[in-house]
């Protein structure tokens, strides 16, 4: 199989694993101002419509329009920020407060930079999509193997849809709402991995129409022979990745992080999600 066949696989399965699908949906144009494009990334619970109710992951993607080079910011959905109109709350309430423009302009405040597109994706979908491809491999670590019986042994093994869900949602140690994140990071990962094998490729047309009732996106399409090219060279494992991190704190029993401004100004430098 050409290159950009393979290229093609992981651009179609990334836009179900959240973190990098904007990379196959947008052109990379000098129409576009500024030498960046940050995508705002949301995954939900399918307990509620994919158009209401709290986002339980927030990542940005930015993407330098010139060297292609991607990285990758998430804020842990317990951040206490300013939601305008709603005061400060968890950074989470914002698309039950407002949807998609709400969420938009909350993110874009507390990190002061601008928001090119938006994805929103049924977590959900993530079984549909790790079973399609007959699973993936990821190392359990061993207190969430102690915890979940199901994801025993610790180690590396193979976890199928339900038990990925298990792992992605764990928060019972000391890391919290960070080691959360961590989690849906390697997981992102190795879905990509997973998709580069030449036997999944029969199996697209079926995890494409499962996807298409569960994503809410403002990304355009791009042309896929194009899109190939683009991602010859990606590899998710050189994108620089951080989490804005802060201090714990409990009101009125109700658990928040408050981040810490410092750190964030510099995560957001370092990884240069400004112009």
């Amino acid at each position: 199989m050409k290159r950009w066949q393979k290229a093609l696989i992981v651009i179609i399965l990334i836009l179900v694993s959240i973190t990098a699908v904007i990379l196959v949906e947008f052109e990379l144009t000098d129409q576009q101002t500024g030498g960046k494009i940050n995508i705002l990334l949301l995954g939900r619970d399918a307990q509620n419509s994919i158009y209401s109710g709290n986002t339980d992951s927030i990542t940005i993607l930015s993407i330098d329009k010139k060297t292609k080079k991607v990285s990758l910011l998430s804020i842990p959905r317990d951040s206490k920020v300013d939601i305008p109109g709603h005061g400060m709350d968890k950074i989470n309430a914002a698309y039950g407060y407002g949807g998609i423009n709400l969420t938009t302009t909350t993110v874009e405040n507390f990190l002061n930079v601008h928001i090119d597109y938006y994805v929103v994706i049924d977590f959900e979908e993530f079984k549909s999509i790790v079973d399609a491809l007959g699973g993936i491999n990821v190392n359990v670590e061993p207190q969430i193997a102690d915890y979940r019986p199901e994801l025993a042994p610790a180690g590396v093994h193979k976890l199928n849809g339900d038990q990925t869900l298990l792992y992605a949602r764990f928060r019972q140690d000391s890391k919290g709402d960070i080691g959360r994140v961590q989690r849906h990071q390697k997981i992102i990962a190795e879905i990509i991995r997973e998709s580069l094998e030449t036997s999944n490729l029969p199996k697209l047309p079926s995890i494409l129409s499962q996807l298409s009732e569960n994503t809410h996106t403002n990304v355009p399409i791009y042309d896929s022979v194009r899109l190939g090219k683009l991602l010859l060279d990606f590899d998710i494992n050189d994108a620089p990745t951080e989490i804005i991190t802060g201090k714990s704190q409990r009101v009125n029993g109700i658990y928040y992080l408050i981040p810490d401004k410092t750190d964030v100004e510099k995560k957001v430098t370092e990884l240069g999600l400004r112009d």
